[in-house]
């Protein structure tokens, strides 16, 4: 380890540093909404004061009255009051206008900037999470399936991206919104601002609480989707054995379970969470008829003008809006929170990583130590205090039977894994004291099992590398003897080799995967019994050519057949994670232990099979 902090937990301050990295687009879309819900908020306030003002007619009469000493004609006079109805008429059109331009403007600034803060939002985090996945060690895709981690990468982001481009599109709005309300509403009529304020707040209180239960039941239906996605990702994978094994109604009776369950907590989830949603309904609601109620005897009573109420009951509309909005992005938030927690885990630090004071590679030039390196898994012991030297530039043998700790040993030079006590040094410094990146660099693993990506041959032998020449490319096909396919092959070295390399056979994925590592030009190349797949004629062809390439660099094979390793400088055999016997191939044949008998074994069997 590095002196890593503790791993970051994704949540609401998580989030809140995201955020902060597009807080202009923030503050935009905060203003813009302010801006809109203060101009959204005077139009009941003036359409109340235009009521009150076509309304009352006898007040423009005793204006002219004071105004112009009688005697007045009738016709004087009511042509008077016409003009002034209408001048303050146009008057009050003209800003209800341009109070509404100015609110959609304001609105369409929200919403464009509340747009940017989603996406942006949404990218960094899948920028973040994608980028630390790609250091996590193979534990970690033991414990999460596939298909549950591309759940969690697209359902729950989503779900993070809504609340953004919901929230900022509504909240800043909605609030300036409620504060404008409520004291336009205080200078109409101050009881009854205080009378709806009361009746809000207790229900807002009750709703806020009750949202409480919605996360963890949402929480569950996301893992339940991620169960789903991981079992349609098992069966999609491995389509062709469930076919050759007749599985497919068992399988399909799996996916009908799961499916099943999904159901039942999705359901569970609604069950509660509509109840929820219809309380700033029933907020509304309520609070409306208590200021009609309320409202209605105080207009009669003459403590309230028509215009006033007229006002309280467009507020009121607004109010039960902006009340349903807030409603929609505190359920959006709580399911967040759900989402959130299934994205923690993909945030974790990695428990390999480079060291702060780690020292860069140019070029190793491949000398190996093991010094007492075991490896313990729970209890179980792996590999026992091995040690031994492998000279540069020389090339050494493993064998051994199955699960005896061959591939365990040699994945500890690119730190797969980490011994727990002893170490391993090439060049005579400790890996560990390497930057990962250039010491995984420095060596390429050709594995028995090959991925290839689901893109053409060409670019599954480069591996992103463009910068590298075509002579180089078909020197790699060459030695690889993926050179003899290529004309076979519908596009020739274009051709799309489909997912996990369908389109080609386990050996050709093999030599590909050798061909991967020959351009890489690695100084330590390891062979994990590479060559399983390939048949004994190819096999040889493709040894003989990678003997002219291992004599530059480090290489270590691990192989059942004798014929692979033989030629190696040295070897050494393994059993129950301890070195057993090491030597020449003459040499160990003269001992007459272990390796003799592998000998002795696969001569029978090659006997065996050419008398059939």
């Amino acid at each position: 380890m590095t002196g890593q902090t503790q791993s970051p937990v994704a949540d609401v301050r998580w989030l809140g540093k995201l955020l902060f990295v597009h807080r202009w687009a923030a503050i935009s879309a905060v203003l813009c909404g302010m801006v809109g819900g203060i101009t959204a908020s005077l139009e009941p306030f003036i359409i109340g004061l235009m009521i009150d003002r076509l309304s009352q007619p006898e007040q423009i009469l005793t204006q002219l009255r004071l105004m112009n000493p009688p005697p007045l004609t009738a016709d004087l006079i009511v042509a008077h009051n016409q003009t002034t109805l209408v001048t303050d008429l146009v008057e009050f059109i003209a800003l209800m206008i341009g109070l509404a331009v100015i609110t959609v403007i304001a609105f369409y600034g929200q919403r464009r900037y509340s747009g940017t803060i989603a996406y942006g939002v949404n990218f960094d985090i899948r920028k973040q999470l994608f980028e630390n996945m790609l250091t996590l060690e193979q534990g970690f895709y033991q414990k999460y399936p596939t298909g549950d981690l591309i759940s969690r990468m697209h359902a729950d982001i989503v779900l993070i991206w809504q609340l953004f481009a919901l929230g900022f599109t509504r909240i800043g709005s909605a609030i300036t919104t409620v504060i404008a309300v409520f004291i336009l509403l205080a200078i109409e009529s101050l009881p009854l601002t205080i009378l709806v304020f009361v009746v809000l707040t207790i229900s807002t209180s009750i709703q806020m609480r009750v949202g409480l239960v919605i996360a963890p039941l949402f929480e569950k239906v996301q893992d339940q989707a991620g169960v789903m996605a991981a079992l349609v990702q098992d069966a999609v994978s491995g389509i062709q054995t469930i076919k050759t094994a007749g599985k497919e109604s068992g399988v399909g009776e799996a996916f009908y379970r799961e499916n099943k369950e999904y159901r039942h907590r999705w359901l569970f989830f609604k069950r509660r969470n509509e109840p929820i949603g219809l309380l700033p309904n029933m907020i509304s609601e309520t609070t409306a008829a208590i200021v009609v109620l309320a409202g209605g005897v105080m207009t009669l009573n003459g403590a309230l003008s028509l215009g006033n109420f007229t006002s309280f009951l467009l507020y009121l509309a607004m109010i039960s809006t902006v009340l349903l909005q807030i409603g929609t992005v505190y359920q959006r938030y709580q399911q967040t929170r759900g989402a959130l927690t299934r994205l923690t885990p993909l945030l974790q630090h990695a428990t390999i990583s480079s060291k702060d004071s780690a020292q860069g590679v140019e070029r190793l030039n491949g000398a190996i130590t093991f010094e007492r390196v075991s490896v313990r898994l729970d209890d179980t012991e792996l590999l026992k205090s091995i040690s031994f030297q492998i000279p540069a530039g020389k090339t050494v043998a493993i064998v051994g039977p199955t699960g005896c700790g061959k591939s365990l040993l040699v994945s500890l030079l690119g730190r797969v894994i980490d011994p727990n006590e002893g170490r391993v040094l090439i060049d005579g410094v400790d890996i560990r004291d390497y930057t990962l990146d250039e010491l995984r660099r420095e060596i390429a693993y050709v594995p028995q099992s090959t991925f290839l990506f689901s893109q053409p041959l060409h670019q599954n032998v480069r591996m992103g590398r463009d910068e590298i020449s075509e002579l180089a490319l078909d020197n790699a096909l060459r030695i690889s003897r993926v050179s003899n396919d290529i004309p076979q092959l519908p596009q020739g070295i274009d051709t799309l080799v489909g997912e996990r390399g369908v389109m080609l056979s386990g050996g050709q994925k093999q030599r590909v995967a050798i061909a991967r590592a020959v351009i890489r030009d690695p100084a330590i190349l390891i062979l994990d019994d590479a060559l399983s797949s390939v048949d004994t004629q190819t096999a040889a062809d493709i040894l003989s050519e990678l003997r002219q390439v291992m004599r530059t660099r480090t290489s270590l094979i691990i192989a059942h057949r004798i014929a692979t390793v033989k030629d190696a400088d040295y070897i050494y055999v393994m059993s129950n994670g301890e070195i057993v016997e090491q030597g020449t191939h003459i040499e160990l044949i003269a001992a007459q232990g272990v390796y003799a008998q592998m000998v002795e074994r696969e001569f029978s069997e090659d006997v065996l099979e050419n008398a059939d």
